[in-house]
């Protein structure tokens, strides 16, 4: 299956190390295992793919007493659960690669209704930001797909494996993501 994506931007080692700072208690753990030469290591590292949507954004802003301003933004749309939210990191090159469709977690959304999403969030998120005196008017520019990397970082349980963006670095619970959990139970259960 090919996709687009872009390299992670750190590698599967740094990845479980970043596993020991999701929490307090996790990283003095961490420490104590350590420090007592019984560190755990997970039983596997992999790549998974989630799917997203960036909405490349224009907005023109009318102002009164002031000039009017273009911004350009780019929003993300999460293709499983629908989430929209503006994207705050710069995203690297992307490249088409050829994955195992086992790897790439389902696209839900088809574009038409990410655009939808798109439109229900973008008027409400433009108000709150820029509180523009007049309705500006709002263009998405393009809409493209992209499945970002994600570290599986799997310890044997459901409640004990991670995952750390290729993109943000940011870790997260498998708990805490309900796609990432169900592609989990799949394919280790």
């Amino acid at each position: 299956m090919e996709i687009q994506t872009f390299n992670p931007r750190l590698g599967a080692q740094a990845a479980v190390e970043r596993t020991d700072r999701i929490t307090i208690g996790t990283f003095l753990r961490a420490k104590l295992s350590s420090l007592l030469g019984r560190e755990e290591e997970p039983e596997a590292v992999s790549l998974v793919y989630y799917p997203d949507y960036v909405a490349y954004t224009t907005v023109e802003l009318r102002r009164y007493l002031r000039d009017d301003r273009t911004v350009r933004f780019l929003v993300g749309i999460d293709a499983v659960t629908g989430r929209v939210g503006e994207v705050d990191v710069e995203l690297p090159p992307r490249e088409t690669v050829e994955v195992d469709p086992d790897r790439a977690i389902p696209v839900e959304l088809v574009p038409a209704e990410a655009e939808s999403e798109w439109r229900d969030w973008i008027l409400p998120y433009v108000d709150r930001r820029f509180r523009p005196f007049k309705r500006p008017e709002f263009l998405l520019d393009e809409l493209e797909l992209v499945h970002v990397p994600y570290w599986l970082i799997d310890y044997g349980t459901l409640a004990d494996s991670y995952v750390v963006s290729g993109l943000t670095e940011q870790i997260e619970e498998v708990v805490s993501i309900k796609p990432v959990e169900s592609y989990y139970e799949h394919t280790t259960g």
